[in-house]
C-alpha cells in the first residue's frame, strides 16, 4: 500500500511539473543557459542548499520568487560542487571528510525537508499577504551570498592546492614508473640473453641430432649392404668347409705336438729351478768352507808369526847362556866357593826341567793344530770330489738338455715346414678358387689360427732361448767353480809347504834344547812377555768379536727401518688415494653448492621482485594492473627458467629426476645437511692426516738420532783402530765396506725424509684449501638460513596485516548495512519528499530574477576552475526503485571506497594524525549538535528523530574510524632490502 501511494504522489507531482514549465513558457522567457543548467542539475544537492534550508526553516513564512530564486542559487552551487568532485577524486584524504560530510548534509535535507513540506502547502494562500517580506529575505540572501563568496574563495585556494598535491602524486607516479620499467628493463636484459643462449644450445643440439641421424641411416644402408655380403659368403662358406677339414685335421695334429712340447718345456723349467736351488745351497756352502779356510790360514800365520819370535828368543837364549858358561868358568877358575855355585846349578836345572816341560806342551798343542789341519784337508778334498760329481752330473744333465733342445729344434723345423705346406695349400686353394671369393671369411679364421699358432711357436722358441741362457748361466757357474777349486788346490799345496817348514823348525827346536838350559835367567823375562801377548791377543779377539756383533747390530737396525720406510711408502700411496678420493668429493660438493648457490640467487632475486610489485602495487590502482602484467611475465620467466634447469640437471646428471616440485626447499636442506655431513667427515680425515703426518715426523727424527748415534759409533771404532796398530787387511777392508753400505742408507734415508717432508707441506696446503673451502659453505649455508628466516618473517607480518585489514572491512561493511537501513527509514517516515522536489522545480521558473546576475558573479571562479565529478547524492524526484539504486550505488560505492582505502593503509597511524582526528571528531560533533537541535524545531514525531540520531552517531563513528579518517601511511618512497626490517629513513 505504501508503495502505490508514493507512485501515485510522484505521479501527481510529475503532471504539476508539466504544468508550471507550460505556464511558466507562455509568460515568462527562460534563459537557454540557466534551463540546461537546470535540466543537467536535477539530480545535484549541495552543501549550501542544505545551509539555506535551514535558515528557512528558522523563519515560518516564505513564498514562491524566494524559493525560485534559493533553488537557483542551490542549483549553481551544485554545479560548482561537481566541478569540485573531481579533484576530490584524485585527493583520497579529502574524499573520506567530504563523503562524510554529504551524509551530514543529507541528514540535515531530510530534517528541513519535513519542516518545507509543510509550509509549501500555505505559500499558496500567503503570496500577495508576504511581498514586503520577500524583499527583507533578498537582502538577507545578499548578505548570505557574501559569506558564500568567501567561504567559495577559501574553497577555490584549497582547490588550487589539492591540484599541486594531485600534480605532486602524478610526478612521483610517473617516476615511479619510470624506476619499474627501468628495473624491469634491467631484469628481463639477462633472462632474455640466457634465452638466447639455451636457444643457441638447442639449436647445435639438433643440428648434432641430425649429422647423427644422417650418420645412422648411412650405417644402416652400410649394415644392409653388409648382410647381403654376409648371406652370399655363408652360401660359399659351405662349400669351403669340406675342403677346409683335411687341414683342420692336419693342424689338430700340429697343436697335439705343440701341447707335448709346451709339457716338455714346463718339465724342463721345473728342473731347472731345481737346479738352481741346489746351486744357490752348493754356493752357499762354498762361502761357508772360504770362511774357514781364511779363518785357518789367519789362525797359521799367527803361529808362524809366534814360532819367528820364539826361534829369535831361543837365539838369544843361546847367547846369554855361552856367555854364562864363560862366567862360570871364569867363577870356578877364580876359586869361588863351590857351594854358592852347585845352587846355581841346581837352580838353574829346576828352570831347565821347566822349561822342557813347557816346550814339551807347546809341541803336543802344536801336533793337535796339525792334525786339525789335516782333517781339515780331508773334508776340503771331500767337499771338492762332491763338487766335482754335482758337475758331472750337471754337465750330463746340459748335455741331455742339449740333445732334447735339438729335438724340440728338428720339431719346430717339422713345424714350419708343414705350416708352410699348409699356406702353400691355402695360396693354391685360393689361386684355384678366384671366382670363389666367399670363402674370405673362413681363410681370414683359418689364417687367425695360424698366427695364433705362429705366437706359440714364438712363445716356444722364446722359452727355448730362455734355456739356452739358464744352460750358459749354469755353465758359465761351472767354469767359475772349477776356477775356485784350482785356486783352493794352490792354497792346499802352499799349506803343505809351510807345513813342510815347520816340520824343520821343529827338528832345530828340539836339535837346541840343550842351549836351553843355559837360558834360566832370562826365563822370567820371557813369561811375563808371554802373558802380555796373550793378555793382548785376548784383547784384541774380544773387540773383533765386538765390533762383529756391533755391525751386525747395524745392519738388523738398518733392515728394520727400511722396512719402517716401505711401510711409511705404503702408507703415503694409501693416503694419495684417499686425498684423490677426498678431491673428486670435494669437486662434487663444489658443483652441488655452486648449483644450490644459483638457485638461491634466482630465488632470491624473485623474491625481492615479488617483494618490490607488493610494495607498488598499493600506491595507484593503475599500477596494479601493471604489476599483474608483470607478474604473470615473472611467472612465465619462472616456468621457463625451471624447465630450463631441468633440461640442464638432465643433461649434466643424466639421469630422469623431475621437474620442480613443491617439495624443492626439503630437498636443499637434506642437501645442505649432507654437505654439512661431508664437510665434518673431511674435518675429521683431516685430523687423522695431521696425525699420520705428525706420526711420520717423530719417525723421522727417530732416524736422525739414530743414524748420529751410528755415526758417532763408527768414528769411536775408527779412532779405536787407529790407535791399536795392529789392523789386518782384511778387517780393514769388511770396515770400509760397512762404512760404504752405513752412507749409502744414509744418504736414502736423508732423501727419503726429504720426500716425506714435501708431501707434508703439500698435504698442509690441501688441508688449508679444504679448511678454506669448508668455511666458505658454512657461510653459504648460514646465509641461506638467515635469509629464509627473514622470508618466513616477513610472510608472518603480511599476514597479520591482511587479517587485521579483514576485520576493519567487515566491521565498515557492518556500519555501512546499518546506515543504509536507517536511511531507508527514513525515506519512508518522509513520503513528502519527492513532492518537495517537484514544487521546488516548478516554482522556480517564476522567480524574481533580480538576484540571479549577483550569485553568477559569485560562483564563476568556482565554475572555470574546478573540474565536475560525476558521483554525488541522488535525485529523489524520480522513480523509488531508481532512488532505492541510486542510495545502494551511494553506500556501495563508499563501501568500495574504503576496501580500496583499507589496502592502502598502515596499522599504526602517528601522533599528529590522532591530534588531527580528534579536532575532526570535535568539529563534526559540534556541527552535528547544531544540525540536529535545528533539526527538532521542525520534526513532527519522535521516531524521525531517533533515526537521524542513529545516522549521525553512525557518521561520526564512521568518520573516526581508524580507516576513513587514518591517511596513507604507505611511504611511496619504500624500498624492500633483502637483510633490512621496516621502512627505510632518509637523513
Amino acid at each position: 500500500m505504501a508503495d502505490s501511494a508514493k507512485r501515485e504522489k510522484i505521479a501527481a507531482a510529475r503532471k504539476k511539473l508539466k504544468q508550471f514549465k507550460q505556464k511558466t513558457g507562455k509568460n515568462s522567457p527562460v534563459n537557454p543557459k540557466t534551463s540546461n543548467k537546470q535540466s543537467d542539475k536535477k539530480s545535484k544537492s549541495n552543501s549550501a542548499e542544505t545551509d539555506l534550508s535551514q535558515e528557512n526553516h528558522s523563519e515560518p513564512i516564505n513564498t514562491d520568487p524566494v524559493i525560485n530564486n534559493t533553488d537557483q542559487v542551490l542549483q549553481d552551487n551544485s554545479y560548482s560542487k561537481q566541478l569540485t568532485a573531481d579533484t576530490q577524486q584524485i585527493i583520497p584524504d579529502a574524499r573520506t571528510s567530504a563523503s562524510t560530510e554529504s551524509l551530514q548534509q543529507l541528514s540535515r535535507q531530510l530534517n528541513g525537508l519535513l519542516t518545507e513540506s509543510t509550509s509549501l502547502m500555505d505559500t499558496t494562500e500567503e503570496d500577495n499577504a508576504n511581498i514586503v517580506e520577500l524583499e527583507r529575505r533578498n537582502r538577507e540572501l545578499a548578505s548570505l551570498l557574501e559569506k558564500h563568496s568567501e567561504a567559495n574563495e577559501q574553497l577555490n585556494i584549497q582547490v588550487q592546492q589539492a591540484r599541486e598535491h594531485a600534480k605532486a602524486l602524478q610526478d612521483q607516479v610517473e617516476r615511479e614508473r619510470s624506476a619499474f620499467d627501468g628495473k624491469q628493463r634491467q631484469e628481463i636484459g639477462p633472462l632474455k640473453e640466457q634465452l638466447q643462449v639455451h636457444i643457441q644450445t638447442i639449436g647445435i643440439l639438433v643440428a648434432e641430432k641430425t649429422e647423427l641421424q644422417s650418420q645412422l641411416n648411412q650405417s644402416q644402408k652400410i649394415a644392409e649392404q653388409r648382410f647381403k655380403e654376409i648371406e652370399e659368403y655363408s652360401g660359399r662358406l659351405k662349400a669351403s668347409r669340406q675342403r677346409v677339414a683335411d687341414l683342420e685335421r692336419d693342424f689338430s695334429t700340429s697343436n697335439n705336438s705343440s701341447k707335448k712340447f709346451e709339457q716338455n718345456s714346463k718339465d724342463f723349467s721345473k728342473d731347472v729351478d731345481r737346479l738352481k736351488l741346489e746351486l744357490y745351497k752348493s754356493n752357499k756352502t762354498q762361502e761357508d768352507l772360504k770362511q774357514q779356510c781364511s779363518e785357518l790360514v789367519e789362525k797359521l800365520q799367527a803361529k808362524a808369526s809366534e814360532s819367528t819370535a820364539m826361534e829369535q828368543k831361543i837365539g838369544d837364549l843361546t847367547k846369554r847362556l855361552e856367555m854364562s858358561e864363560l862366567y862360570t868358568q871364569q867363577l870356578s877358575s877364580q876359586g869361588d866357593s863351590k857351594q854358592e855355585s852347585l845352587a846355581i846349578m841346581d837352580q838353574l836345572q829346576r828352570e831347565k826341567e821347566l822349561l822342557a816341560s813347557q816346550v814339551q806342551e807347546y809341541s803336543e798343542a802344536f801336533q793337535k793344530a796339525c792334525g786339525e789341519r789335516d782333517q781339515v784337508a780331508d773334508q776340503y778334498k771331500s767337499y771338492i770330489d762332491q763338487l766335482q760329481q754335482h758337475s758331472q752330473q750337471l754337465t750330463e744333465q746340459v748335455t741331455s738338455l742339449t740333445e732334447e733342445r735339438e729335438v724340440m729344434v728338428t720339431q719346430q723345423h717339422q713345424l714350419e715346414a708343414s705350416i708352410q705346406q699348409l699356406q702353400q695349400q691355402l695360396e693354391d686353394v685360393n689361386a684355384n678358387q678366384h671366382q670363389q671369393q666367399e670363402t674370405n671369411v673362413a681363410m681370414m679364421e683359418r689364417e687367425r689360427e695360424i698366427d695364433l699358432l705362429q705366437k706359440q711357436h714364438q712363445d716356444l722358441q722364446q722359452q727355448h732361448d730362455s734355456q739356452i741362457r739358464d744352460n750358459s748361466q749354469l755353465s758359465r757357474l761351472l767354469e767359475e767353480k772349477e776356477a775356485r777349486i784350482l785356486e783352493l788346490e794352490n792354497d792346499m799345496s802352499e799349506m803343505g809347504m809351510e807345513a813342510s817348514d815347520k816340520a824343520q823348525l821343529l827338528d832345530s827346536i828340539q836339535s837346541n834344547k840343550t842351549a836351553l838350559s843355559r837360558a834360566l835367567t832370562q826365563n822370567k823375562d820371557l813369561k811375563s812377555q808371554l802373558a802380555e801377548l796373550q793378555n793382548g791377543f785376548v784383547k784384541l779377539s774380544n773387540d773383533n768379536m765386538e765390533l762383529m756383533t756391533k755391525v751386525q747390530s747395524e745392519q738388523h737396525s738398518s733392515q728394520e727401518h727400511l722396512c719402517r720406510l716401505s711401510q711409511q711408502e705404503d702408507n703415503l700411496k694409501d693416503l694419495r688415494e684417499t686425498m684423490m678420493e677426498k678431491d673428486l668429493k670435494l669437486a662434487e660438493l663444489k658443483h652441488t653448492t655452486h648449483e644450490v648457490t644459483k638457485e638461491q640467487y634466482h630465488h632470491e632475486q624473485i623474491n625481492d621482485r615479488m617483494r618490490h610489485y607488493e610494495a607498488q602495487a598499493q600506491l595507484v590502482e593503475t599500477l596494479q594492473r601493471e604489476l599483474q602484467n608483470s607478474q604473470d611475465m615473472t611467472d612465465a620467466l619462472k616456468t621457463q627458467n625451471c624447465e630450463l634447469r631441468t633440461m640442464l640437471i638432465k643433461a649434466s646428471d643424466n639421469q630422469n629426476n623431475p621437474g620442480l616440485n613443491p617439495e624443492d626447499e626439503k630437498k636443499r636442506d637434506d642437501v645442505i645437511d649432507s654437505l654439512t655431513a661431508a664437510i665434518k667427515q673431511l674435518e675429521t680425515e683431516r685430523t687423522q692426516l695431521m696425525q699420520t703426518l705428525k706420526e711420520q715426523r717423530d719417525l723421522s727424527d727417530s732416524l736422525t738420532v739414530k743414524i748420529t748415534d751410528l755415526e758417532e759409533a763408527i768414528v769411536q771404532k775408527s779412532t779405536f783402530h787407529v790407535d791399536n796398530d795392529k789392523v789386518s787387511r782384511q778387517e780393514y777392508d769388511v770396515m770400509r765396506k760397512t762404512m760404504q753400505m752405513i752412507e749409502d742408507k744414509y744418504t736414502g734415508v736423508m732423501r727419503d725424509k726429504a720426500e716425506l717432508s714435501d708431501k707434508a707441506e703439500q698435504l698442509e696446503h690441501l688441508v688449508l684449501q679444504l679448511e678454506g673451502e669448508a668455511d666458505t659453505i658454512g657461510e653459504y649455508i648460514s646465509l641461506y638460513h638467515h635469509q629464509r628466516a627473514l622470508l618466513q618473517q616477513r610472510e608472518y607480518q603480511k599476514n597479520d596485516y591482511i587479517a587485521h585489514l579483514a576485520k576493519d572491512r567487515e566491521q565498515l561493511q557492518e556500519k555501512l548495512g546499518e546506515l543504509q537501513q536507517l536511511v531507508m527509514q527514513l525515506l519512508g517516515e518522509k513520503n513528502m519528499l519527492s513532492n518537495y522536489h517537484e514544487e521546488a522545480h516548478t516554482s522556480m521558473h517564476s522567480n524574481d530574477l533580480s538576484v540571479q546576475p549577483h550569485i553568477q558573479n559569485a560562483l564563476q571562479p568556482l565554475t572555470n576552475g574546478v573540474n565536475s565529478n560525476d558521483v554525488d547524492w541522488p535525485d529523489y524526484t524520480s522513480s523509488e526503485s531508481d532512488s532505492e539504486s541510486e542510495v545502494e550505488a551511494i553506500v556501495g560505492g563508499q563501501d568500495n571506497f574504503t576496501n580500496k582505502e583499507v589496502t592502502e593503509t598502515m596499522d599504526q597511524p602517528t601522533e599528529h594524525q590522532t591530534t588531527h582526528h580528534h579536532h575532526q571528531h570535535h568539529h563534526h560533533r559540534h556541527h552535528s549538535q547544531t544540525s540536529h537541535d535545528e533539526g527538532h524545531v521542525h520534526t513532527k514525531g519522535p521516531q524521525e528523530g531517533q533515526t537521524a540520531n542513529k545516522i549521525l552517531n553512525l557518521l561520526t563513528e564512521i568518520g573516526h574510524s581508524t580507516l576513513v579518517d587514518r591517511p596513507n601511511d604507505i611511504d611511496h618512497n619504500f624500498l624492500p632490502c633483502k637483510y633490512c626490517k621496516g621502512k627505510v629513513q632518509i637523513i
